[in-house]
């Protein structure tokens, strides 16, 4: 009688250790686990629905992403390098049509944001991480993206 309960708690164990062992990501965009951990677990899941539904092309779950409080310090680094995994998934013209309309404040943090996930991000073409930062730039990477946001956001 004992077995059952003791055969499911087991199977548990080892499907929550699987969980945690597996990269974390949301569309093929990796999250860190580190960011992750600031979140609740309702946070958890609204963060990942909100960049599955912006790489759909959801102009509100894009806008809400931005938005979304990623705590300050290295975190914002963190959310600053999915902001720029998305902006590279969707390119640069969707993400332009996506955001009009946005206000200067909210241009100047997702620039911001932007600038820091891509220079302290990683952006390797295989699974290796490196200890090297890709050191890319706003202006190389988005150039019309760049100019947009820093129009009236001065």
């Amino acid at each position: 009688m004992l077995f059952g309960p003791v055969m499911y708690a087991l199977g548990v164990l080892v499907a929550s250790m699987w969980l945690a062992s597996s990269p974390l990501q949301a569309s093929d965009i990796p999250i860190s686990q580190k960011l992750l951990n600031f979140f609740d677990t309702q946070e958890q899941n609204a963060y990942k629905t909100l960049i599955q539904e912006s790489i759909k092309g959801n102009s509100k779950a894009f806008k809400t992403l931005i938005k979304f409080d990623c705590g300050g310090a290295s975190f914002c680094y963190w959310h600053g390098e999915v902001l720029a995994k998305v902006t590279y998934q969707l390119g640069e013209e969707k993400v332009l049509s996506l955001l009009t309309g946005m206000n200067p404040a909210d241009k100047s943090d997702f620039r911001h944001l932007l600038m820091a996930g891509l220079e302290y991000g990683s952006f390797t073409t295989d699974e290796d991480s490196t200890n090297e930062r890709s050191k890319l730039t706003i202006e190389d990477e988005f150039p019309r993206l760049d100019q947009w946001l820093q129009q009236s956001a001065n």
